[in-house]
């Protein structure tokens, strides 16, 4: 009877230096992990947030299978939060780059429709009269709409320089909007670009 309480202390003791070895490594994998979803940064979070937030879910699963001493499970789910944040990286380059390109082709024809608007009501305001074709409610209207318009812009400019390009870009479709309101009310043409 004393060997099987001898030979079970072995076992147990060979049992627990095999969870021992398991868990440098386990913590190992999940610093790795930590880091590369840190790597990942806030932009992700921005750009692609359900993709981002699945990530933060993956290794707080992970962290917690490892405060269990899951270390096993550790080392087989961790390696796999590194790929996947090197995914949600790839994503969010490539929505950045979209919505930049979006910004950029937004950007580069509304300033000047916005001062041609200017332009017009500037040359309307100083006119004694208004075109036949144009009332004064319309006009109001669209010197209302060239204010707001301007102040949006100012707004969208400041969005994508603080990092902010899906908020950037909705502010400018909106401005974009308002300047095509204010051109057709003044009888002006509106550029092909600016109607789709």
């Amino acid at each position: 009877m004393p060997r099987y309480g001898v030979v079970l202390c072995m076992v147990a003791a060979v049992l627990a230096s095999a969870c021992a070895s398991d868990k440098v490594p386990a913590e190992q994998a999940v610093k790795a992990a930590e880091a590369a979803v840190a790597a990942v940064g806030a932009e992700a979070a921005k750009l692609v947030p359900d993709q981002a937030k699945a990530l933060d879910a993956a290794l707080a699963s992970v962290k917690d299978k490892l405060a269990k001493s899951e270390y096993k499970a550790v080392l087989a789910e961790a390696p796999a939060i590194a790929s996947k944040a090197t995914e949600v990286a790839a994503a969010a380059a490539a929505k950045k780059a979209e919505l930049t390109k979006s910004w950029e082709a937004l950007s580069a024809g509304l300033p000047q429709m916005v001062a041609a608007v200017q332009s017009r009501i500037d040359i309307l305001s100083q006119s004694k009269k208004l075109p036949a074709t144009l009332t004064q409610a319309k006009f109001d209207a669209a010197k209302a709409g060239l204010a707001e318009a301007t102040k949006g812009w100012e707004e969208a400019t400041a969005a994508f320089k603080n990092g902010a390009w899906a908020d950037a870009l909705a502010k400018g479709q909106v401005v974009k909007a308002k300047t095509v309101e204010a051109l057709e009310a003044l009888g002006m043409p509106v550029p092909p670009a600016a109607k789709s």
